[in-house]
């Protein structure tokens, strides 16, 4: 049987020393949360839960000075395009749960990828990434992130999925969820784990304002665990897993399954209606009007907006998201 560190992933570069597996993430130019990088997640950690040479597995940005910015908007971009109709989350909300079942069954995913337009393309997204995080709350392995650069919105989302995330103290790193910003919410579990990890007047403030924080503000706030210099912080974040690594793995499995899940069993409900609730705010006009700015932003500045000229979009000004 192929050991998880042979897997050929598209977007994740493995490499394994002792019982620790390092995924690089690899999605140039920009490190944005891609379909494929969701898939191979989607394919790594399943495959490293039945290997039992491996006890943690640390995922750090591939390319330099990123880990993963945000999710990537032109992979939903027919989601966003005009015609078609504002659909209130209140009618997404008991699709999900029948969505997911479906999903399960085999041939489902391809055909909804291929046949189910935009929305399709985001049903897929947000199933595989609520499968993929889930799997990793569950696991007898333990999750760390190596946050070597932005961490924002879906790439902040992915670094919460983790169990313990350390972050270079360095000005390029940058935390938060930025969905507001770009006339969204959350959709892959912002909204559920902010409020279990900071508490919920920090978390609505984080996800009301959009504006990234430091690495030292991540710090005092909780997002992050400890800080390192940019030099260190693979080896220290790498260190942290293979001491990590030696526990009993049904020791970790079900220490994770009793702090993640045992004091409220409503994470993968409220997941599914963060999903709602996204796919819902990705069908407005403003949403659509949004994203053009963006994609306007992007192919100018060759960089994601909210890094290289953040403060229009903070303030509002960038574009208009109170008309739907």
């Amino acid at each position: 049987m192929t050991s998880a560190a042979e897997l050929q992933l598209e977007t994740l570069e493995l490499s394994q020393d002792g019982r620790v597996l390092t995924a690089s993430i690899v999605a140039p130019p920009l490190n944005f949360v891609t379909p494929a990088v969701v898939r191979d997640l989607d394919l790594l950690t399943a495959a490293a839960d039945t290997d039992d040479s491996i006890g943690a597995i640390v995922l750090t940005g591939g390319l330099p000075g990123r880990f993963l910015t945000h999710a990537d908007p032109r992979a939903l971009i027919d989601m966003v395009a005009l015609p078609h109709p504002f659909i209130p989350a209140r009618a997404v909300a008991p699709l999900i749960p029948l969505l997911n079942t479906s999903l399960r069954v085999p041939g489902t995913v391809r055909a909804l990828e291929r046949f189910g337009g935009g929305l399709g393309v985001g049903m897929v997204w947000g199933y595989r990434w609520k499968r993929t995080t889930m799997r990793m709350n569950r696991s007898r392995l333990v999750y760390l992130a190596a946050i070597n650069g932005p961490a924002l919105g879906g790439g902040h989302e992915i670094a919460l999925a983790c169990d313990l995330r350390y972050a270079a103290d360095a000005d390029h790193v940058k935390l938060g969820q930025i969905e507001s910003l770009a006339n969204l919410i959350p959709g892959g579990g912002g909204t559920q784990r902010l409020p279990r990890l900071i508490g919920a007047a920090k978390a609505i403030e984080l996800t009301l304002e959009g504006a990234p924080v430091s690495a030292q503000d991540g710090l005092r706030l909780g997002l992050v665990h400890r800080l390192t210099t940019p030099d260190e912080l693979l080896a220290e974040t790498k260190a942290t897993a293979a001491r990590l690594a030696t526990r009993n793995p049904v020791v970790i499995k079900e220490l994770k399954r009793a702090i993640y899940f045992g004091t409220d069993n409503t994470l993968s409900r409220g997941l599914n209606h963060e999903l709602a609730a996204f796919l819902s705010t990705g069908t407005s006009k403003a949403a659509t009007r949004t994203t053009a700015a963006f994609l306007a932003d992007l192919d100018r500045l060759g960089d994601t907006p909210f890094l290289a000229e953040p403060k229009a979009w903070i303030n509002g000004t960038r574009v208009d998201q109170t008309t739907n």
